[in-house]
C-alpha cells in the first residue's frame, strides 16, 4: 500500500469562495483500490474585489482576461502557500479545478482561470490543473469530471449528486451528467434580496410559493430533453434561466421557492433515470431478489444545506424507494475539492482520470497539465526512476509525514 498527501482546490460558479482540502490517499497502484482521509479543510470567501472580477470575467478583452488568468494563478499560489504554512501541511502535490469562465464544448471551448506556471512558482511540489481541455479535444464534454473520483472513493453509495453552482449526477462512477443550474441561480436571487451571499438554510425560499407558470417555462428548456453526455456552463444559465426569473415581475421569495422546486424535480428525475438503468450498474442491489430496491444517494455541495431544496428532494426520492445516504458536513462541503486532489494524483501516477463513458469522448484519458515547482531538482520530492514520477515518491502507510 502507498500513501500520498495532496491538496485539492475548487472554485464553483456559485462564487461561494475557494475550497481547500488537504487529504491523504492510501491505495495500491497496481490493483487501483483507494481510500481517503480528510486532514484539513478551509473555505476562503472571495473579497468584494474578487467577486466583481470573477463575475465579469466573461466580458473582458483578450488582454484583460489573460491578466486575470495570471492574477488568479498568483492568488491560488499565495493562498495555498499560506494554508500549507498555517496547517504545517506536507503535500506531495496540489491540484486545482480552476474557476470556469467559459464552457462551450459544442464549440470545443472551455476555459478555467488560474495560470499554472504562476501558481507553481509559489509551491515546493508539483501543481496540476487544466483537467478539461484534453477530453474536449477527444470529442467529449469535458465535464462532469468528479465521477471518476467517485468510482474509487465513494463506491459504497449508488448515486452521487453534487448541488454546487451547477447540479450534477453520477452513478457508480460509470456515467453521469450536469443536471441544471443550482447555487449559481439561488445565490443570484438571494443577492437581490437584501444583498445576501446565499439563502441561509433555504429560509427565504421556504417563505415563498411555487409559481407554476415559471416552473413550466423552466421545465420546457431544451437542455432537459437532451440525452447524456451533456454539460452546462454559467453562460447557458445566464442566457436561458435568468430571463425566466424576472425579479421585476415576481417576488424573490416566490422565485427562490420555485427554483428550489425546479432543482428538486430535475435532480429526482435524473435519479429515477439512473434507477431504471439495466445491469451492471446496480447489480448488487438487484441480486438480492427483493422487489423493493432501495438505492442510496449521496448529496453534497452547498445546496445540500438548503432545506427548501432538500426537503422537496427527499420527498420526491422517497416515492421511488431512493434514500439519502448519511455523511458528515465536511464531506458535504469539500467533496469536490477532495476529488480534484484525487484526479491530480491519478494524473501524476499516469492513471486515467477522465472517463469517456461520462463525457462522451473517444477514449478515457490521463488529463491535467503538470507544473513543477521552481526548485524541483533540489527538493526531497525529486522524481525517482520508477512509475511514480513528477515528484511523487512511494511511501508506505507506516511512514511519518
Amino acid at each position: 500500500m502507498s500513501s500520498f498527501h495532496g491538496i485539492g482546490l475548487m472554485s464553483g460558479s456559485s462564487l461561494d469562495g475557494l475550497d481547500i482540502c488537504y487529504a491523504e490517499f492510501t491505495g495500491d497502484v497496481d490493483t487501483d483500490v483507494w481510500g481517503y482521509r480528510i486532514l484539513k479543510t478551509l473555505t476562503l470567501p472571495y473579497t468584494e474585489e474578487w467577486l466583481e472580477r470573477l463575475r465579469n470575467a466573461h466580458l473582458l478583452s483578450g488582454l484583460d482576461l489573460i491578466k486575470l488568468h495570471v492574477d488568479y494563478g498568483r492568488f491560488l499560489g499565495e493562498t495555498v502557500d499560506e494554508f500549507i504554512d498555517a496547517e504545517d501541511a506536507k503535500p506531495f502535490f496540489v491540484a486545482s479545478h480552476g474557476h470556469t469562465v467559459f464552457h462551450q464544448p459544442e464549440r470545443h471551448v472551455t476555459f478555467q482561470l488560474g495560470e499554472g506556471e504562476t501558481t507553481a512558482a509559489y509551491l515546493h511540489c508539483p501543481f496540476v490543473c487544466n483537467f478539461r481541455n484534453k477530453d474536449i479535444a477527444l470529442g467529449g464534454q469535458g465535464a462532469p469530471l468528479v465521477p471518476e473520483g467517485e468510482r474509487y472513493l465513494f463506491s459504497s453509495v449508488d448515486i452521487c449528486v453534487n448541488l454546487g453552482g451547477i447540479a450534477n449526477i453520477s452513478w457508480r462512477g460509470q456515467n453521469g451528467h450536469d443536471i441544471c443550474g443550482c447555487n449559481a441561480v439561488l445565490n443570484m436571487l438571494a443577492g437581490k434580496h437584501g444583498n445576501f451571499s446565499h439563502d441561509v438554510d433555504g429560509q427565504i425560499g421556504k417563505s415563498g410559493n411555487v409559481l407554476e407558470n415559471v416552473l413550466q417555462e423552466l421545465e420546457s428548456l431544451k437542455y432537459y430533453t437532451l440525452p447524456p453526455p451533456k454539460s452546462l456552463g454559467l453562460e447557458w444559465i445566464v442566457e436561458n434561466v435568468y430571463p425566466i426569473l424576472d425579479t421585476n415581475k415576481y417576488s424573490i421569495p416566490d422565485l427562490l421557492c420555485t427554483y428550489s422546486e425546479h432543482i428538486a424535480r430535475e435532480v429526482s428525475k435524473a435519479c429515477y433515470a439512473a434507477q431504471a438503468l439495466p445491469q451492471p450498474y446496480f447489480a448488487r442491489k438487484r441480486s438480492t431478489g427483493n422487489r423493493q430496491i432501495h438505492l442510496t444517494v449521496l448529496v453534497t455541495g452547498g445546496g445540500a444545506f438548503n432545506k427548501c431544496v432538500m426537503d422537496r428532494l427527499r420527498d420526491k426520492l422517497s416515492q421511488k424507494n431512493i434514500v439519502l445516504a448519511d455523511t458528515d458536513d465536511e464531506t458535504v462541503q469539500f467533496k469536490e475539492a477532495l476529488l480534484f486532489a484525487f484526479l491530480g494524483l491519478r494524473c501524476l501516477l499516469g492513471q486515467h482520470n477522465v472517463s469517456s463513458s461520462v463525457t462522451g469522448s473517444s477514449m478515457d484519458s490521463v488529463s491535467g497539465s503538470i507544473h513543477l515547482p521552481p526548485k524541483s531538482a533540489q527538493t526531497p520530492l525529486t522524481p525517482k526512476r520508477d512509475r511514480l514520477s513528477f515528484g511523487l515518491r512511494r511511501q508506505s502507510s507506516q511512514d511519518n509525514v
